[in-house]
């Protein structure tokens, strides 16, 4: 394997992929409830509340047990992960099977996205997307805002009236 300027075998840069995923495991086994972004558990009440589907769209082959120790994973009618689809973002499978799943049509649906490559594949779906980051990165989306908690009070039942 070559990258960076240093060449390594493929034995050794297997090595540092297990080294890394072990990590990543490790890291989380520590996560709680805590540790959920700020906003993200009002927000999926507030839609429960308005009885509006909620899936989740990962490519992440632990997306299942990170909401459980987050505390959100009953939340989620359906999650579609990387146990599910073998197209990665910005491919849009992950969030059509969600779609799908839900018996919605993408251009009824709202993503909302934290990475360069979700925000694409929801575009490429012709889902509305919102993205949760920086403006400049994510200037693809819909809507940006910097967090959940930067939304406007109303912004729920503005975007499900501008959905209809």
């Amino acid at each position: 394997m070559n990258g960076g300027n240093k060449t390594i075998t493929a034995e050794v840069f297997q090595e540092k992929m297990d080294q890394k995923n072990e990590e990543y495991l490790d890291l989380i086994k520590t996560l709680d409830t805590s540790d959920i972004m700020p906003g993200v558990h009002d927000f999926l009440l507030e839609l429960k509340d308005k009885n509006q589907p909620i899936a989740l769209g990962s490519a992440s082959k632990n997306a299942r047990p990170i909401l459980e120790k987050l505390g959100i994973k009953s939340l989620f009618d359906v999650i579609v992960d990387g146990t599910n689809v073998t197209k990665a973002k910005p491919d849009p499978e992950v969030f059509l099977s969600a779609c799908s799943q839900l018996g919605y049509h993408a251009h009824d649906s709202i993503v909302f996205e934290d990475s360069v490559a979700g925000v694409q594949a929801a575009n490429t779906a012709g889902m509305m997307s919102i993205g949760l980051g920086e403006k400049d990165i994510l200037h693809e989306a819909d809507e940006v805002f910097n967090h959940f908690t930067d939304m406007p009070e109303d912004y729920i039942n503005t975007l499900l009236n501008k959905n209809k």
